[in-house]
């Protein structure tokens, strides 16, 4: 008796602790370069803090990519998240119809598979479920916010907040100027204007805070040597992606949310135009930028989740 009332008395206490954490969804084109599968470790290690809704994906061969976060999440005990696939848009182009190497390694899994519901109406049905509640990570092509926006207009505006890999402000890729045309944008520049057109509350973590943050041989040797299923899977992704030094362009969105101490943002009116560059211009900010990071700090607190988590090697 003394055991139930016990139990009685934690429910309220659990269910408190379990109403603080942070409900977000992760919207990825897992599988390309190899930014995508760090914010995903990433964000599994933050569930002390962050309810993860479902993950997403975008992008040319979106089963593929869903295939590959669903053996990611078996792999580390985390199947009990659902994902869900975006509007497949290999036919688009060579390009997008691209079977990535790191598809490879989870090629015939099917341990547990995708939901049948597209992603477009999972993110609007979790919006209406908890507005005002829902941060979603974006950190690919926004072919499923244009999806979105197209089938409700003014949903997005209901999303707590939008955290972006998505743009080019005062330097691009090499931290000098001229911008870039920012990959996530020119490679669905319809898509891109509709969001951030749309209305929704954004900050973007453009090329500005996210190209100078590099995961070194040391510490990718690490991270090899630490032997748990999520450091295993990040470095046979790594292998296979088959180029020296990650840059860790994605993980910058997530940080971007926990870590905002740790950035030098401003509120700006973003426009994209025909070629896929994101302008700034007078008129009423529409959108948070990030200008600057701490880098090192950043990285360091990266290495620190990957490193630190839990996820356990299977017997």
């Amino acid at each position: 008796m003394k055991k139930l009332l016990v139990l009685f008395l934690l429910i309220p206490l659990f269910l408190t602790a379990q109403s603080k954490k942070q409900k977000v969804i992760f919207d990825c084109d897992l599988g390309d370069d190899i930014d995508d599968a760090y914010a995903l470790a990433y964000l599994l290690t933050l569930q002390d803090k962050l309810d993860i809704l479902g993950i997403t994906t975008c992008y040319g061969r979106t089963d593929d990519r869903a295939r590959l976060a669903l053996k990611m999440l078996h792999e580390t005990g985390q199947g009990h998240i659902p994902v869900f696939m975006g509007r497949n848009t290999s036919h688009v182009d060579k390009r997008a119809n691209w079977y990535a190497d790191q598809f490879s390694w989870a090629k015939g899994f099917d341990k547990i598979k995708p939901q049948s519901k597209p992603a477009a109406d999972f993110i609007i049905e979790q919006i209406k479920k908890y507005p005002n509640e829902v941060v979603i990570f974006s950190v690919g092509p926004v072919t499923n916010f244009s999806d979105i926006i197209q089938k409700d207009p003014q949903i997005l505006k209901k999303a707590k907040h939008i955290y972006a890999m998505f743009g080019s402000f005062e330097v691009g890729y090499n931290q000098k100027k001229p911008i870039n045309a920012e990959w996530n944008v020119k490679v669905d520049v319809p898509a891109s204007q509709k969001l951030v057109q749309s209305g929704a509350k954004i900050t973007y973590a453009g090329t500005d805070v996210t190209s100078q943050v590099k995961l070194s041989a040391e510490n990718r040797r690490i991270l090899k040597e630490k032997n748990t299923p999520l450091t295993n899977a990040l470095t046979d992704l790594y292998q296979l992606w088959g180029q020296e030094t990650p840059t860790l362009f994605d993980p910058v969105a997530i940080a971007m949310l926990l870590h905002p101490d740790l950035f030098q943002t401003e509120k700006r009116h973003i426009s994209v135009d025909q070629q896929g560059f994101t302008r700034t211009s007078e008129g009423k900010p529409n959108a948070i930028i990030g200008l600057k990071i701490q880098e090192t700090q950043v990285l360091e607190i990266l290495m620190s989740h990957y490193l630190n988590q839990k996820f356990a090697l299977k017997p």
